[in-house]
């Protein structure tokens, strides 16, 4: 520790998969940045045993899990896994909001996300994006929130175009820097056509960005022919809602024609492999994207931890490939941190005051030839020791520093079985936590 209780961290710095691994000593500068610099000597021999990365960014999630998952949910359709938490999500209210995202937030600081891009709908009720930036400020995670639209499906539900550009300027500036803002329509399931253009002109006139599913399923796209005669992408491309800095998530199903058309726009895609995989949505082009020379972010989108995806994102590439060299470490690692730091508009590597500090001494890493495919390779949410956030220590020594994880874990537990309850199920007992303090039986 320095003399004022900032940490001072060493680790083999690895600022970009480009860039050799160096021992480094890092100072943190308790909120104004972090010092990364070259060791030697006995700071050196320390840095061996440790990874100093820069912050990774989950470019799309939706932090609240209003329904937990088990085995009754496998093989369930995707259509019918977003609609079944329609129940729970029309009886939520801010604290709810507040504690779930809570939840999430320290599930991804503890898994070494620093920044994450959270779209967050419904919104059919006041208080709950206060709430949701609350959550994201309890454990000091750097919260983007893409504010979603949606104008069909469940009525008490819904928003218009309107409502939610009249939130985004009441919040922009005021609860969140106007750049952590996006105006989100959910996807063409829950959105009419015309909500692109309307959410185009809003953010033109806000200055906000936009953002949304699209391209996810061969339904979505087959669907969207026989009503409009255009393809998803196209669509939107119509409406005038591709543009620099607009993220579409997901992207599975494009042509070369709509690939070139991401490129050329400026358009930005989160891939998110583990949720494709799982739901048997097909594998997104991202080689071909990247080939291009369109930007390519990871999203964990309610998986494990941007480890997994970005290994998934490599194997699953490879498989379609049929060259499992197809997206190397280098390129995946890239995803996870630079790629996704430029789309936010943060500085790369170390310069914006994030780190990620990883165990490297766990068996899995050893022997250690090549930290970055290691990382992407083996690496695991149990292998954080610490995450500055903007020069802010929000995990050290693998704890939560804002936070208690178990008191969250407990007020998590707590909520679901009340939105359960109120929303008419039955609730297992299996969902309780007990403290940490409770004494075993």
């Amino acid at each position: 520790m320095s003399p004022l209780g900032a940490p001072v961290l060493h680790g083999l710095a690895v600022p970009s998969a480009s860039v050799e691994p160096f021992p480094a000593t890092a100072q943190v500068q308790s909120g104004a940045g972090v010092s990364v610099r070259a060791a030697d000597g006995a700071s050196a021999t320390l840095a061996h045993g440790a990874a100093l990365l820069p912050g990774l960014v989950n470019m799309h999630d939706h932090l609240r899990a209003f329904l937990p998952t088990g085995r009754a949910s496998e093989g369930v359709p995707l259509t019918t896994a977003i609609t079944s938490s329609s129940a729970a999500q029309a009886v939520a209210e801010p604290e709810d909001y507040r504690t779930l995202t809570a939840i999430a937030a320290a599930r991804q600081a503890l898994a070494g996300v620093t920044s994450v891009v959270d779209h967050v709908y419904p919104l059919h009720r006041p208080g709950l994006l206060e709430a949701v930036v609350a959550g994201h400020r309890e454990v000091g995670i750097r919260g983007y929130v893409a504010l979603g639209i949606m104008t069909r499906g469940q009525p008490d539900l819904c928003t218009s175009v309107a409502e939610i550009a009249n939130l985004a300027e009441r919040a922009a500036d005021q609860l969140l820097p106007k750049e952590r803002l996006y105006l989100a329509p959910v996807s063409l399931r829950q959105n009419e056509p015309g909500d692109y253009a309307e959410a185009a002109a809003a953010a033109d006139r806000l200055g906000l960005r936009l953002y949304t599913h699209i391209a996810e399923t061969p339904a979505e796209v087959e669907a969207c022919l026989a009503q409009h005669g255009l393809r998803p992408l196209e669509l939107l491309h119509r409406a005038g809602f591709l543009r620099p800095g607009t993220v579409v998530v997901h992207g599975v199903q494009l042509t070369d024609t709509e690939i070139e058309l991401v490129a050329a726009t400026g358009t930005i895609v989160a891939y998110c492999p583990t949720n494709h995989l799982r739901f048997a949505k097909g594998v997104a082009p991202v080689v071909e994207l990247l080939s291009a020379g369109a930007t390519v972010t990871l999203g964990i989108d309610g998986m494990e931890s941007l480890f997994h995806e970005m290994r998934q994102a490599a194997y699953a590439q490879g498989q379609a490939a049929g060259d499992p060299g197809a997206l190397g470490s280098a390129a995946a690692f890239e995803m996870a941190t630079a790629a996704g730091a430029q789309a936010l508009r943060l500085p790369t590597g170390f310069d914006g005051g994030d780190l990620v500090r990883l165990d490297l001494t766990a068996p899995q890493f050893q022997p250690l030839v090549d930290p970055v495919w290691s990382v992407v390779h083996r690496a695991g949410l149990g292998d954080v020791t610490d995450v500055v956030v903007g020069g802010r220590s929000i995990v050290r020594d693998g704890e939560l520093v804002l936070a208690d994880r178990f008191a969250l874990a407990e007020k998590a537990a707590a909520t679901i079985r009340r939105l359960a309850e109120r929303a008419g199920s039955s609730v297992p007992d299996v969902w309780d936590i007990p403290s940490p303090a409770t004494p075993p039986q």
